[in-house]
């Protein structure tokens, strides 16, 4: 090392002393940016005390394989350094190393890290680490405002990969988002996957499922969660690669899974079979893909299943209290796919005491749209089910749960929630999600009741919500046909929690008694809107927006004939965007449907954060969370939503205007989603669909019923709180 790394070092060690010994905290980052300030390539020159490493990232899981894999490699002998509380940018690495040197230079066998890395940091920690092996978990849909698009992870990570062309590439290729990568990238790679339906419930919503090659829809065989399976393109036959590395024979029993791990893509290569206490098939991801590593990192086989027995989740994830009498378990979940696989946990297990906390501080992303694409209704029929929301979006919960058809009261702390049940027999287990920083709070009070009487929990009980809020008497009403409300393209058009939208419109339908059919839309099929009331269209990435450009530039004349007969329609962010005569992507200009006066251009930055819309359709402003990178120009004889309140914001951040307003049509930048805070903007819809219709039946129905929207105008006060 020379003066500066020496100097660096040198001041970590003091910042640390200092942290522990006089503030008496961990010190988490703070001795690794100290150290980096100092030597911004520190890295490089740590990464010597090691003789090989590991790195893993992906959007779920990080934590508990990379504590797997370190488990593994520390009980086959060798020192292992890691950065186990899962401070995964380049100081918690650094730091990691600069507190674990010492131990490294005097130890006398192999030395190996693991360390979790965030997808975005990939590209500074692996030039300089070049560790020997590279963990790509999964990629899903998380903080869409500070990580953007998956396809700009996937090109931080894949160019990552390229800056360290010795690093060999170990990745879930059941994720098609995963194994594009591989496909890109020079790197040695070794494929892990299923081999084989599982038989799960598969989620609703899944993050992408076109072809990285030609961008055609995929087809799957079969599908585990979100968009991970066994795929192949119909159209240019890419697929999901041989897996070199193999899950068999998974069976869910009453304790937890089963399956075989086979290190070898041989039918009769040798398989090790792993028992876990955890229900989720994430974990059988998650617990694969450490040992997989493990193997790679010479752990012999017979270290796997006692280190899995041993091993105790970080930080308290999935833990378990027994509190006044009753188990409490907790986990985490910070983004849908993640919180899809408690859902159905919960439900797997017959839970019906449960609590959702949501937060929205800087670490877990300020746009909470996504909760809209958490399957909530799965566990809405649950038998005496009784569910509490917390968190800074408390309201937005509350409301989300609602729609889903559940009535949760809102509740400060686990204790007010836990108090609440006291009554409910004590054999039934409370559960409790919680997103990135309300989970920490979550359980330091856990750990705190742990010794408190039932008493006294039971006094400090919120109020459980009655039910009142979700209708349950409704009178049917009748009609020529249902209203019919056609959501294009679900399958490419729901970035932000667009399908909420949907499900409002829907449920706000079905709460006045009228009859309404959802009829989705995917890409490929044929698209009628000859009897449609509603038309539904949400935003997509990048690639996913452009195959719909595609689909829809073909029928063009079916959508500009429903507007100009006066349909409703709503268009959120991409498809606003389409609607018009062009956009942009990247460099290349995109001919849109032009059936509203409007085009945009690029932008030089995004246009991210709360934002509200001072509208003649309301008595007070819609308000929503803008995320765009185009600016969109009204022509002037065009009537804009409305005018932004916050200076900066709306359709191009220059002229005041958000949103756009012609005949049914309904353009905006607005997610949240839209409708489920603004129930005013969805009543407008369903109302002028039903006064096109313009027969009796319709016209008896307007104006529309009003219903209890005290949850709605709830979350949207708190909203407006939000603006800055």
């Amino acid at each position: 090392m020379n003066f500066r790394s020496s100097l660096a070092c040198t001041s970590s060690d003091i910042a640390r002393w200092g942290l522990r010994s006089i503030l008496k905290r961990q010190g988490g980052v703070l001795p690794g940016r100290i150290a980096m300030k100092i030597d911004p390539e520190l890295l490089s020159d740590l990464a010597s005390f090691v003789d090989c490493s590991v790195v893993i990232t992906g959007t779920n899981g990080k934590t508990t394989t990379s504590n797997l894999i370190a488990d593994a490699v520390a009980a086959s002998g060798a020192t292992v350094v890691c950065n186990r509380a899962g401070n995964n940018m380049e100081p918690g690495v650094v730091g990691a190393l600069l507190e674990a040197r010492s131990g490294l230079k005097r130890s006398g066998g192999k030395r190996v890290g693991v360390f979790e890395c965030d997808e975005l940091y990939t590209v500074r920690v692996l030039p300089k680490l070049k560790p020997t092996y590279f963990v790509l978990l999964n990629l899903f849909r998380d903080q869409l405002d500070r990580y953007g698009e998956i396809d700009h992870t996937q090109d931080v990570i894949a160019h990552a990969l390229e800056l360290s062309p010795a690093t060999t590439l170990i990745y879930n290729a059941d994720d098609p988002l995963c194994a594009s990568i591989a496909a890109r990238v020079p790197n040695t790679s070794i494929a892990f996957g299923i081999d084989g339906a599982t038989g799960t419930e598969s989620d609703r919503i899944s993050d992408s499922r076109f072809c990285s090659q030609c961008n055609a829809p995929l087809e799957y065989d079969y599908v585990q969660y979100g968009q991970l399976g066994a795929y192949h393109c119909p159209s240019c036959g890419w697929s999901r690669p041989a897996l070199l590395r193999r899950v068999t024979d998974v069976e869910l029993t009453c304790n937890g899974y089963g399956f075989d791990l086979t290190f070898g893509p041989e039918a009769k290569a040798p398989a090790t079979h792993i028992t876990t206490r955890y229900n989720g098939l994430y974990m059988v991801y998650n617990v694969a893909a450490a040992f997989f590593a493990a193997h790679e990192l010479g752990v012999d086989s017979a270290h796997l299943q006692p280190t899995l027995d041993a091993y105790v989740p970080a930080g308290g994830r999935m833990g378990r209290w027994e509190i006044a009498g009753r188990t409490v378990e907790a986990n985490l979940a910070k983004n849908p796919v993640g919180f899809d696989r408690q859902i159905q946990s919960i439900k797997t297990a017959g839970g019906r005491l449960c609590a959702f906390f949501l937060n929205d501080n800087d670490a877990d992303g300020h746009d909470v749209s996504w909760i809209y694409d958490v399957d909530f209704e799965r566990i809405a029929d649950t038998p005496g089910l009784v569910a509490f929301v917390g968190g800074t979006r408390a309201h937005d919960m509350q409301v989300r749960l609602k729609y889903a058809g559940i009535d949760a009261g809102i509740i400060s702390n686990i204790e007010q929630a836990i108090g609440a049940v006291a009554d409910e027999e004590a054999v039934d287990t409370f559960y409790a999600v919680a997103n990135y920083t309300a989970f920490p709070p979550l359980v330091k009070e856990l750990d705190e009741l742990k010794d408190t009487d039932a008493s006294s929990v039971a006094s400090h009980a919120a109020t459980r919500a009655d039910g009142s809020a979700v209708p349950t008497d409704i009178v049917p009403v009748e009609l020529s046909r249902p209203l019919r409300i056609v959501y294009l393209y679900p399958d490419a058009l729901n970035l932000y929690g667009d399908g909420g939208n949907v499900i409002a419109l829907e449920r706000r339908c079905a709460w006045r008694g009228i009859p309404v059919l959802v009829d989705e839309v995917r890409m490929g099929e044929t698209l009628d809107l000859t009897d449609a009331d509603i038309v539904m269209m949400g935003g997509g990435s990048d690639r996913d927006q452009l195959a719909v450009a595609h689909e829809l530039l073909a029928q063009k004349d079916k959508v500009a004939a429903y507007v100009e007969d006066g349909g409703s329609l709503l268009a959120i962010c991409g498809s606003y965007q389409l609607l018009g005569r062009s956009y942009y992507m990247g460099e290349n200009r995109i001919e849109g449907l032009g059936v509203i006066a409007a085009e945009t251009v690029r932008g030089s930055d995004r246009l991210i954060g709360n934002v509200a819309v001072k509208t003649d359709l309301a008595p007070e402003p819609f308000v929503g969370f803008e995320n765009h990178g185009g600016r969109t120009l009204l022509d002037a004889e065009a009537m804009p939503l409305g005018t932004s309140v916050v200076t900066g914001t709306g359709n191009n951040g220059d002229d005041g205007f958000e949103g756009l307003i012609y005949k049914g049509v309904i353009g905006t930048y607005l997610h949240g989603p839209a409708l489920p805070k603004n129930p005013e903007l969805a009543d407008w819809l369903i109302a002028h669909a039903l006064e096109r219709r313009g027969d009796a039946q319709a016209n008896a129905l307007l104006p529309l019923k009003p219903l209890d929207d005290a949850y709605e105008h709830a979350a949207h006060d708190a909203a407006m709180k939000l603006l800055p």
